[in-house]
């Protein structure tokens, strides 16, 4: 069976939340294929659908020892949607990071790496969501992570701004918020939508509607 790829260190730190610690690398890598199994079988079949023992062939272990690294299927599920988080913080920091980039482009990155992280978890967001309606665990975690990102695009944008509109932006970014997590939301849970999250067209229409929507309140300098 092909190596899992590592999950990275802080993700990792997350994953021990919801699971024995791994102090060896045998235990560790075998930790990573049962979370990299599982995120496929959550993507694919939604968390009802997703079953411990298709999980475990898929891993190359026995049903046992999936269940001693993780207490029960909701363990493995939240410790996969946490550590997705992580990732995805750690994955986007950069952005908010950079000195000297105009706040549009600024913008339209966020929504072109939002976009980036949907597609490739596009069913896992959809396992998220559904899951969520009967654990609110699930979805705090995702709108957690979205208000997180938002305080930091918030952050890096506030340096742009004119100072007489500053007091507006909190209010500006929720709305810009929801026009682009529903975006990608209905795209994911929505087969019918009349665009896609891959429609790479369709994205930069999004980031240039917030950019617009900005531009109109007198935000952007």
């Amino acid at each position: 069976m092909p190596r899992a790829k590592p999950i990275p260190q802080a993700a990792e730190r997350v994953v021990e939340r919801w699971a024995l610690p791994a102090r060896q690398d045998r235990s560790r890598a075998m930790r990573t294929r049962i979370l990299k199994a599982a995120e496929a079988a959550f993507a694919e079949q939604g968390y009802d659908g997703a079953r411990i023992a298709d999980i475990a062939k898929a891993a190359g272990c026995s049903v046992g020892a999936v269940y001693f690294r993780f207490k029960d299927k909701d363990a493995l599920f939240f410790a996969i949607a946490e550590s997705f988080a992580e990732d995805a913080r750690a994955r986007l920091a950069d952005l908010f990071g950079g000195a000297g980039q105009p706040p549009a482009q600024m913008i339209r990155e966020f929504v072109r790496r939002t976009a980036v992280n949907y597609r490739a978890h596009k069913g896992l967001f959809r396992a998220i969501v559904e899951r969520g309606f009967d654990h609110p665990l699930a979805m705090k975690t995702m709108m957690a992570f979205r208000d997180e990102l938002a305080g930091a695009l918030e952050r890096s944008l506030r340096a742009h701004l004119k100072a007489r509109r500053a007091g507006e932006l909190p209010l500006a970014l929720r709305v810009a918020t929801q026009m682009i997590y529903g975006f990608f939301l209905t795209g994911v849970l929505n087969a019918q939508a009349p665009t896609r999250i891959a429609d790479a067209r369709a994205v930069e229409e999004v980031a240039g509607a917030v950019i617009a929507y900005f531009e109109s309140k007198g935000l952007l300098a």
